[in-house]
């Protein structure tokens, strides 16, 4: 595994193998993408290959031109089942199900997370980098216009079966209760299902050691001395570089100086104290932003991100607030620290690090 032939996408934290083993959609599993948990800041890092980011960014002129139609009425479709399993999970009374329902429910769960994440997934900033390249040269795109508002509907469905305490924790408690184990976050839902009909499943100690998975090992998970010298030689190659100023794509113009707060992407309930970090004319930093981010958004006097294109929702929102914002830097969360004094030059997608 060559750090010099992927792309670093982002990292997600407060996630478990349950959120991964369902994040595994066929879309995903189609596509050379390497995922590196670090277990000592819980955070699942994604690294796409480049050569499957120029593909996507061909096909996403496609997509638009001759898909579109049928992936909005396939994701409006899955939205609405999304909504109705969030409204039954708030109902459901586990303590009187049997292993057998129990099954069922996580296995409806995680079959709409793949679903609806297989969707979600056409939306991404790397399908977009020959469409957007389109729109700043003034051609038109079918249907672009479409897609932003889709995408936050999508979101704000994901975001909850990506919340393992919203969705699934309700139903893997209670497996954990009667089989009287500490680990069953850590098993896959394949796992799960196998244990809830009485299948052996071994002790999971994947939350405390480094793992990697990838298409390159058919998504065989890799762990111990092996994956510690893959996390290490791609930390080094994108982590590690000192920068005065940070670059990435105008999502909407404007110049402000201002403190950095970071907000992690965080998939629990630890993400309304990152929210809190934000005060009034901070410079909000992130991975991503998403609907659940709003608050801390509409407090900022810019926005700053890793990742995204022109449909992401910091791009949209910096639009609707008014504010300037800079998207797809792709390293400033790691270059950067709260605190740090910058300016966002969002003329020229620039960001200028003042004082550290």
């Amino acid at each position: 595994m060559n750090p010099e032939e992927y792309d670093y996408l982002w990292t997600d934290y407060d996630v478990n193998f349950i959120f991964t083993s369902c994040y595994l959609f066929k879309e995903f599993r189609n596509t050379d993408i390497i995922l590196i948990y670090d277990w000592k800041n819980k955070g699942l890092k994604f690294f796409l290959s480049k050569e499957d980011r120029i593909r996507f960014s061909e096909y996403g002129v496609i997509f638009f031109q001759n898909k579109f139609p049928a992936w909005k009425k396939q994701i409006v479709k899955n939205i609405k089942i999304g909504n109705k399993l969030i409204m039954e999970t708030k109902r459901d009374e586990v303590s009187l199900m049997s292993n057998q329902e129990l099954k069922k429910k996580i296995l409806e769960r995680a079959s709409l997370f793949q679903a609806l994440g297989g969707n979600y997934f056409y939306t991404e900033f790397f399908f977009l980098d020959k469409v957007e390249k389109f729109l700043k040269e003034g051609k038109k795109i079918k249907h672009f216009d479409e897609m932003g508002p889709i995408k936050f509907k999508a979101r704000e469905i994901l975001n909850d079966f990506y919340h393992y305490d919203k969705i699934f924790a309700k139903y893997v408690n209670e497996v954990a209760k009667r089989l009287k184990r500490q680990d069953v976050q850590w098993l896959s839902y394949h796992e799960i299902v196998d244990l809830l009909i009485n299948k052996k499943i071994e002790i999971s100690f994947r939350d405390n050691t480094t793992w990697v998975l990838s298409k390159n090992t058919d998504w065989k998970l890799i762990s111990g001395e092996r994956a510690e010298k893959i996390s290490i030689k791609f930390e080094n190659y994108f982590f590690s570089k000192q920068v005065d100023e940070i670059k990435g794509t105008i999502a909407n113009k404007g110049v402000y100086s201002g403190k950095v707060k970071i907000i992690r992407t965080l998939f629990s309930s630890n993400i309304i104290e990152e929210i809190k970090k934000v005060k009034q004319g901070d410079v909000l930093l992130a991975e991503t932003t998403g609907p659940e981010m709003m608050i801390a958004c509409k407090r900022a006097g810019a926005i700053i991100t890793d990742e995204g294109g022109l449909t992401s929702h910091a791009a949209i929102v910096s639009r609707e607030l008014r504010i300037p914002c800079i998207v797809g830097t792709k390293i400033a969360t790691k270059i950067l620290k709260d605190g740090d004094l910058v300016e966002v030059d969002a003329n020229n997608g620039i960001v200028k690090i003042i004082k550290k």
